[in-house]
Protein backbone atom coordinates (compact mmCIF):
# COMPACT_ATOMS: atom_id res chain seq x y z
CA UNK A 1 0.00 0.00 0.00
CA UNK A 2 3.08 2.28 1.07
CA UNK A 3 3.92 1.60 -2.83
CA UNK A 4 1.32 2.62 -4.40
CA UNK A 5 0.91 5.89 -2.14
CA UNK A 6 4.46 6.75 -3.12
CA UNK A 7 3.52 6.14 -6.99
CA UNK A 8 0.90 8.17 -6.82
CA UNK A 9 2.61 11.17 -5.18
CA UNK A 10 5.22 11.10 -8.08
CA UNK A 11 2.62 10.88 -10.49
CA UNK A 12 0.72 14.09 -9.19
CA UNK A 13 4.48 15.72 -8.74
CA UNK A 14 5.17 15.27 -12.66
CA UNK A 15 1.55 15.93 -13.23
CA UNK A 16 1.81 19.05 -11.08
CA UNK A 17 5.40 20.20 -12.49
CA UNK A 18 4.16 19.43 -16.09
CA UNK A 19 1.22 22.41 -15.99
CA UNK A 20 3.61 24.25 -13.84
CA UNK A 21 6.31 24.20 -17.09
CA UNK A 22 3.21 24.06 -19.90
CA UNK A 23 1.64 27.27 -18.10
CA UNK A 24 4.41 29.31 -20.05
CA UNK A 25 3.73 27.91 -23.42
CA UNK A 26 1.10 29.81 -25.07
CA UNK A 27 -0.71 29.42 -28.17
CA UNK A 28 -0.44 31.63 -30.64
CA UNK A 29 -3.85 33.88 -29.41
CA UNK A 30 -2.84 33.87 -25.95
CA UNK A 31 0.57 35.06 -26.88
CA UNK A 32 -0.57 37.55 -28.63
CA UNK A 33 -3.29 38.44 -25.62
CA UNK A 34 -0.23 38.16 -22.97
CA UNK A 35 1.40 40.53 -25.03
CA UNK A 36 -1.01 43.01 -24.90
CA UNK A 37 -1.63 42.55 -21.36
CA UNK A 38 2.31 43.86 -20.73
CA UNK A 39 2.40 46.58 -23.34
CA UNK A 40 4.85 48.79 -22.44
CA UNK A 41 7.36 46.40 -20.46
CA UNK A 42 7.51 42.98 -22.38
CA UNK A 43 10.27 42.25 -23.71
CA UNK A 44 9.44 40.10 -27.28
CA UNK A 45 12.32 38.10 -28.94
CA UNK A 46 12.27 36.55 -32.10
CA UNK A 47 15.32 34.14 -31.74
CA UNK A 48 15.91 32.91 -35.39
CA UNK A 49 18.43 34.25 -38.22
CA UNK A 50 18.68 37.83 -39.41
CA UNK A 51 17.41 35.90 -42.81
CA UNK A 52 14.22 34.73 -41.48
CA UNK A 53 14.05 37.72 -39.14
CA UNK A 54 13.86 40.23 -42.07
CA UNK A 55 11.99 37.66 -44.48
CA UNK A 56 8.79 38.77 -41.75
CA UNK A 57 8.54 38.91 -38.05
CA UNK A 58 6.43 40.21 -35.35
CA UNK A 59 5.89 43.79 -34.79
CA UNK A 60 8.60 45.09 -32.25
CA UNK A 61 10.24 42.16 -32.00
CA UNK A 62 14.20 42.27 -32.11
CA UNK A 63 15.73 39.45 -33.60
CA UNK A 64 18.51 38.14 -30.76
CA UNK A 65 19.75 34.73 -33.09
CA UNK A 66 19.80 31.50 -30.50
CA UNK A 67 22.47 30.03 -32.36
CA UNK A 68 25.06 32.55 -32.16
CA UNK A 69 28.09 31.64 -30.18
CA UNK A 70 27.42 35.24 -28.50
CA UNK A 71 23.45 34.19 -27.24
CA UNK A 72 24.10 34.24 -23.63
CA UNK A 73 26.27 37.70 -23.49
CA UNK A 74 23.99 39.35 -25.81
CA UNK A 75 20.69 38.58 -24.03
CA UNK A 76 22.42 40.03 -20.50
CA UNK A 77 23.19 43.40 -22.32
CA UNK A 78 19.87 43.39 -24.35
CA UNK A 79 17.10 41.77 -21.90
CA UNK A 80 15.84 43.34 -18.37
CA UNK A 81 15.71 40.04 -16.08
CA UNK A 82 13.11 41.69 -13.91
CA UNK A 83 10.50 42.14 -17.06
CA UNK A 84 8.39 39.44 -18.83
CA UNK A 85 9.89 37.91 -21.99
CA UNK A 86 8.53 36.56 -24.63
CA UNK A 87 10.39 34.32 -27.16
CA UNK A 88 9.34 32.81 -30.55
CA UNK A 89 11.26 30.68 -33.40
CA UNK A 90 10.04 29.28 -36.78
CA UNK A 91 8.08 26.15 -35.47
CA UNK A 92 8.77 26.42 -32.02
CA UNK A 93 11.89 24.56 -31.26
CA UNK A 94 14.30 26.97 -31.19
CA UNK A 95 12.44 29.16 -29.17
CA UNK A 96 11.85 25.87 -26.46
CA UNK A 97 15.04 25.63 -26.10
CA UNK A 98 16.06 29.35 -25.93
CA UNK A 99 12.73 29.93 -22.77
CA UNK A 100 14.58 27.16 -21.44
CA UNK A 101 18.42 28.65 -21.40
CA UNK A 102 16.79 32.23 -20.35
CA UNK A 103 14.99 30.40 -17.34
CA UNK A 104 18.31 28.36 -16.06
CA UNK A 105 19.82 32.14 -16.22
CA UNK A 106 17.47 33.13 -13.96
CA UNK A 107 14.93 34.80 -15.90
CA UNK A 108 11.30 34.27 -14.09
CA UNK A 109 8.77 35.23 -16.48
CA UNK A 110 9.58 33.56 -20.33
CA UNK A 111 6.67 33.09 -22.52
CA UNK A 112 6.95 30.73 -25.55
CA UNK A 113 4.63 30.67 -28.53
CA UNK A 114 3.76 27.03 -29.53
CA UNK A 115 4.02 26.40 -33.43
CA UNK A 116 6.07 29.25 -33.89
CA UNK A 117 6.28 31.97 -36.45
CA UNK A 118 5.12 29.55 -39.10
CA UNK A 119 1.33 28.60 -36.87
CA UNK A 120 1.69 32.73 -36.33
CA UNK A 121 1.35 33.19 -40.59
CA UNK A 122 -0.73 30.66 -41.54
CA UNK A 123 -3.25 31.32 -38.56
CA UNK A 124 -3.58 35.08 -40.97
CA UNK A 125 -1.78 37.28 -38.04
CA UNK A 126 0.30 40.43 -38.93
CA UNK A 127 3.51 40.63 -39.40
CA UNK A 128 6.16 42.95 -40.88
CA UNK A 129 8.62 42.66 -43.16
CA UNK A 130 12.00 44.35 -44.17
CA UNK A 131 11.87 43.66 -48.15
CA UNK A 132 9.25 44.72 -50.38
CA UNK A 133 8.60 41.48 -51.98
CA UNK A 134 6.59 39.74 -49.86
CA UNK A 135 7.01 35.79 -49.90
CA UNK A 136 4.56 33.77 -47.96
CA UNK A 137 6.31 31.63 -44.98
CA UNK A 138 3.56 28.96 -44.87
CA UNK A 139 1.04 28.23 -47.69
CA UNK A 140 -0.62 31.88 -48.60
CA UNK A 141 -4.04 32.47 -47.14
CA UNK A 142 -6.88 34.53 -48.83
CA UNK A 143 -7.01 36.12 -45.23
CA UNK A 144 -3.23 37.33 -45.85
CA UNK A 145 -3.74 38.31 -49.68
CA UNK A 146 -6.43 40.40 -48.10
CA UNK A 147 -4.66 42.17 -45.56
CA UNK A 148 -1.64 43.27 -47.81
CA UNK A 149 -4.24 44.32 -50.77
CA UNK A 150 -6.49 46.75 -47.85
CA UNK A 151 -2.64 48.27 -47.09
CA UNK A 152 -1.63 48.35 -50.63
CA UNK A 153 -2.70 50.72 -53.31
CA UNK A 154 -1.13 48.77 -56.25
CA UNK A 155 -0.24 45.16 -56.01
CA UNK A 156 2.08 42.68 -58.48
CA UNK A 157 1.24 39.77 -57.67
CA UNK A 158 3.32 37.00 -59.31
CA UNK A 159 2.26 33.14 -59.11
CA UNK A 160 4.94 30.95 -59.63
CA UNK A 161 6.21 27.54 -58.74
CA UNK A 162 9.83 26.18 -57.82
CA UNK A 163 10.23 24.37 -60.65
CA UNK A 164 8.99 26.70 -63.49
CA UNK A 165 12.25 27.70 -65.89
CA UNK A 166 10.56 31.06 -66.57
CA UNK A 167 9.69 32.03 -63.14
CA UNK A 168 13.03 31.81 -61.69
CA UNK A 169 14.26 33.97 -65.04
CA UNK A 170 11.72 37.01 -64.19
CA UNK A 171 12.43 36.72 -60.34
CA UNK A 172 15.55 39.43 -60.61
CA UNK A 173 13.37 41.46 -63.20
CA UNK A 174 10.85 41.25 -61.20
CA UNK A 175 12.27 41.79 -57.51
CA UNK A 176 14.28 44.96 -59.47
CA UNK A 177 10.88 46.53 -60.51
CA UNK A 178 9.83 46.37 -56.80
CA UNK A 179 13.21 47.82 -55.59
CA UNK A 180 12.59 50.77 -58.18
CA UNK A 181 8.94 51.18 -57.57
CA UNK A 182 8.63 51.69 -53.60
CA UNK A 183 4.57 52.43 -53.98
CA UNK A 184 4.55 48.83 -55.75
CA UNK A 185 4.14 45.90 -53.28
CA UNK A 186 5.34 42.97 -55.19
CA UNK A 187 3.67 39.61 -53.83
CA UNK A 188 4.88 36.15 -54.60
CA UNK A 189 2.77 32.92 -54.27
CA UNK A 190 3.45 29.41 -54.97
CA UNK A 191 0.73 29.01 -57.10
CA UNK A 192 1.19 24.85 -56.05
CA UNK A 193 1.38 25.21 -51.99
CA UNK A 194 -1.48 27.84 -52.66
CA UNK A 195 -3.93 26.04 -54.77
CA UNK A 196 -7.01 28.02 -53.50
CA UNK A 197 -5.80 31.40 -54.22
CA UNK A 198 -4.91 30.13 -57.53
CA UNK A 199 -8.23 28.92 -57.73
CA UNK A 200 -9.94 32.13 -57.41
CA UNK A 201 -7.49 34.03 -59.45
CA UNK A 202 -7.91 31.09 -62.55
CA UNK A 203 -4.55 30.47 -62.81
CA UNK A 204 -3.52 28.16 -65.25
CA UNK A 205 -0.30 29.06 -67.03
CA UNK A 206 2.54 29.75 -64.70
CA UNK A 207 3.85 31.96 -64.07
CA UNK A 208 1.05 34.61 -64.28
CA UNK A 209 0.97 38.24 -63.17
CA UNK A 210 -1.80 40.15 -61.66
CA UNK A 211 -2.03 43.68 -61.18
CA UNK A 212 -4.46 44.87 -58.06
CA UNK A 213 -4.88 48.41 -57.61
CA UNK A 214 -7.11 50.27 -55.17
CA UNK A 215 -8.58 46.19 -53.95
CA UNK A 216 -9.76 46.17 -57.85
CA UNK A 217 -7.83 43.90 -60.80
CA UNK A 218 -6.85 45.62 -63.35
CA UNK A 219 -4.37 43.86 -65.34
CA UNK A 220 -2.98 40.19 -66.25
CA UNK A 221 -0.44 38.62 -68.23
CA UNK A 222 1.41 35.33 -68.39
CA UNK A 223 4.58 33.61 -69.60
CA UNK A 224 8.03 35.18 -69.52
CA UNK A 225 8.01 39.21 -69.93
CA UNK A 226 10.82 41.46 -71.36
CA UNK A 227 11.57 43.80 -68.32
CA UNK A 228 10.70 46.88 -70.11
CA UNK A 229 7.28 45.74 -71.83
CA UNK A 230 6.52 44.95 -67.97
CA UNK A 231 7.62 48.50 -66.75
CA UNK A 232 5.34 49.77 -69.64
CA UNK A 233 2.57 48.37 -68.22
CA UNK A 234 3.24 49.50 -64.43
CA UNK A 235 3.76 52.41 -65.93
CA UNK A 236 0.01 53.14 -67.39
CA UNK A 237 -1.13 51.87 -63.77
CA UNK A 238 0.70 54.46 -61.59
Amino acid sequence: MKRFLIIGFLFFSNFVFAQSKDKNLLSINDFEAKLRDNIGVAQLIDVRTPEEYMRGHLKNAINLNFNDDNFEDIIKTKLDITQPVFVYCFSGRRSSDAATFLRDLGYKEVYDMTGGFAKWTSSSKPYISNYNSTQPIAAFTLENLDQIVNTNSLVLIDFYTEWCGPCKKMTPILNKIADQNKNIKLLKIDAEKSENIASVFKVEEIPTYIIIKNGRQIWRGVGEMDEVELKEVLAKMK
